[in-house]
């Protein structure tokens, strides 16, 4: 793996942690106390992520092995309940817009 690369699809297993942009700052960034998705404590956390090169990895990662019952903090730049909302869309396909009722 190339420690530099900006191309999520080159960095597989843990090593995606070393080019994330969250390993160059303060991990308590990402668990505020206040979750609220636009209060300034997670936007701190949202703005770290969004310029992230392994943004999606992370959530992947994150999403793949994470207690439904015990998220905590911004993760990808989504919150607990974002998370939430994201695993629930993907395991119920009638909660996905392109769901057609028959």
């Amino acid at each position: 793996m190339n420690a530099t690369t900006t191309d999520p699809a080159e960095i597989t297993g843990p090593g995606w942690r070393s080019a994330a942009a969250c390993a160059r700052v303060d991990a308590e960034i990402f668990y505020p106390l206040d979750l609220d998705p636009t209060g300034p404590a997670v936007t701190a956390a949202r703005r770290v992520c969004m310029g992230c090169p392994v943004r999606a990895v992370c959530l992947l990662d994150v999403m793949a092995g994470e207690d439904s019952a015990r998220r905590w903090g911004i993760t990808a730049g989504l919150t607990p309940d974002e998370r939430t909302a994201l695993f629930l869309a993907r395991r119920d396909p009638s909660a996905r817009p392109e769901a057609v009722a028959a």
